[in-house]
């Protein structure tokens, strides 16, 4: 499986944002800020679609905006999140205004733009959940079911099968570690502790499912092929008859003509790669959020 090894990393990360997470909340938000970068230069930037450039830009500056303000303040609110996504939509009407190439696919170029500015600040949620007073014990759990979810990839089974058992090992593993760890038993129950878990667990799941997709999608789009013709060889002309028994000229056809904006457009490979790595945990930032605040905090 080629994926294989980029599962095993998305489990690396969670294991190194969870380890941040323990120690300090300024080693956790320069984790998430690599996962930002991850997924703005990796996924948006390389998705070959139209603004795919200010895109990454523009969403890179909001998510490390909303992450630097929710570290500097210590709120566990999304407010900075939603004061900052506000002006980063006008700007992306902005963006599409600007542009002097004639504004083809604009629909589509506006929605990678906004869709760019609040994927790339999801993360931040992570570190808002983190402000909370059993929020390292939160994300732990959270970030167990994301990593095991991601190593459940490495299994040679079938896909639905080993995304099942990702679910299942993610709910196993919150309740073993609430048994274990006193820090954690006392602070989550043990029922909140597993459905933590388990629906991180579904999050990267899906993205793992959407990875999946996309790569069958991409790949280039055909070209036409020239066919060399030996210049001895002739093409006699064909004269259509017209009415009266005239004969009439059909224009030329332009022969292996193509037009790029004629193409569908198709996934670029390059961002297949970084969406496993850094979507999993811009999926399970909000789920983790909400489930602990409305469990735990």
């Amino acid at each position: 499986m080629p994926s294989a090894r980029y599962s095993v990393i998305a489990a690396a990360l969670a294991g190194v944002l969870a380890l941040a997470s323990a120690s300090s909340v300024q080693l956790m938000a320069g984790g998430l800020a690599v996962v930002q970068v991850v997924f703005a230069m990796g996924v948006i930037r390389s998705s070959g679609m139209h603004s795919a450039r200010p895109a990454a830009w523009l969403g890179l500056a909001g998510g490390w905006t909303v992450l630097i303000w929710i570290e500097r303040s210590g709120t566990p609110e999304l407010a900075p999140m939603v004061i900052v996504l506000g002006p980063a939509v006008l700007v992306a009407f902005v963006v599409q205004l600007l542009r002097k190439d004639g504004r083809p696919g604009l629909n589509s170029a506006l929605a990678l733009v906004v869709t760019s500015c609040v994927l790339t600040a999801l993360p931040a949620a992570w570190l808002a959940v983190r402000a909370t007073s059993e929020g390292a014990q939160i994300v732990g759990l959270a970030l167990l079911g994301v990593g095991l979810a991601a190593l459940a990839e490495v299994l040679p089974i079938s896909r639905a099968v080993r995304r099942v058992l990702g679910v299942l090992l993610a709910a196993v593993g919150a309740a073993v570690m609430g048994v274990l760890v006193d820090s954690v038993g006392d602070a989550v129950l043990p029922v909140s502790g597993v459905v933590i878990a388990a629906f991180a667990g579904v999050m990267a799941a899906v993205t793992f499912a959407i990875a999946d997709r996309l790569a069958g999608e991409a790949g280039p789009v055909d070209e036409p092929v020239l066919v060399a013709v030996p210049e001895d060889v002739t093409v006699p002309d064909l004269p259509a008859v017209g009415h009266g028994g005239e004969t009439t000229a059909e224009p030329e056809a332009q022969v292996g003509a193509y037009s790029p904006a004629a193409a569908p457009a198709r996934v670029v490979a390059a961002s297949i790669v970084p969406l496993r790595i850094a979507a999993p945990f811009v999926a399970a930032a909000p789920t983790a959020y909400v489930l602990g605040r409305l469990l735990v905090g």
